[in-house]
């Protein structure tokens, strides 16, 4: 598998680049691992958009 880049505009094409990679790495998972894994991305994805100011909290 390769290491998953998105780019700067950060748009639809890259959450679907998203979606696609980590169903890869959640195949051979447990639904806990899963959520966990997928709580450590959403935060490092929400602290890329607020950087950019695209959303705020």
């Amino acid at each position: 598998m390769n290491k998953l880049i998105v780019s700067e505009r950060f748009d639809v094409d890259d959450i679907r680049k998203i979606r696609g990679y980590n169903s890869l790495r959640h195949i051979n998972m447990t639904p806990a691992e899963i959520v966990e894994d997928t709580k450590k991305g959403a935060a490092v994805i929400l602290g890329h958009l607020q950087e950019r100011r695209a959303v705020k909290i």
